[in-house]
């Protein structure tokens, strides 16, 4: 501040051009750029651990928690907003394991609901032995379904989600299919 202060009362000063000089030295010595703007972004991204390299640290582990749908039994909205947090009506992909001791799987799921930090979500699968569950219902195709088959989503168990484990690629299930599994869970589990 000090130096600021002084460069300005030079300034009408016919010894400006000396203190001219030291400033710019100051500012290239204090303030000039080593590497270009992808470097300073790698570095950046490898700070956060979101390099590749470190992508088995961010997502190593099966956070999700299972549990029965009636246990979380709340008002049912749709609301997708793709702003910072996710939000009811919205697809997202979490690594979860499917079976007991299998490994992770990257699947999505369909927000319908949140506590706190968590999210409640019901898991997306295009498996056909489906169709004739009870416990699921046929959604169609759409991007939460990679090669486009017809989808299901389990509507019996409700996926506990860490909002820092999921990830987001813009995608909401349209709000008449949303509205059909809202009222499925009102009817059938308990939900408002």
């Amino acid at each position: 501040m000090r130096l600021f202060k002084k460069f300005r009362r030079s300034e009408g000063n016919s010894a400006s051009n000396h203190h001219d000089g030291r400033m710019s030295r100051f500012l290239r010595r204090n303030f000039s750029t080593q590497g270009n703007l992808d470097e300073g972004l790698q570095l950046l991204n490898e700070y956060l651990g979101l390099t590749a390299a470190n992508s088995h640290l961010t997502m190593s582990g099966d956070e999700t928690v299972k549990a029965p749908t009636q246990a979380h039994a709340r008002a049912v909205i749709y609301a997708p907003d793709m702003d910072g947090q996710a939000d009811p009506g919205e697809v997202v992909w979490v690594n979860i394991r499917t079976q007991k001791n299998g490994e992770l799987e990257l699947r999505s799921v369909l927000i319908i609901g949140r506590r706190k930090h968590t999210l409640l979500g019901l898991l997306i699968s295009s498996n056909a032995d489906f169709n004739d569950s009870p416990n699921w219902i046929r959604i169609g195709s759409g991007p939460w379904e990679q090669e486009g088959n017809e989808a299901y989503i389990r509507l019996d168990k409700v996926l506990e989600v860490p909002e820092s484990e999921i990830q987001r690629r813009g995608v909401s299930m349209p709000e008449r299919r949303y509205d059909l599994i809202a009222a499925r869970l009102r009817s059938d589990y308990g939900w408002h």
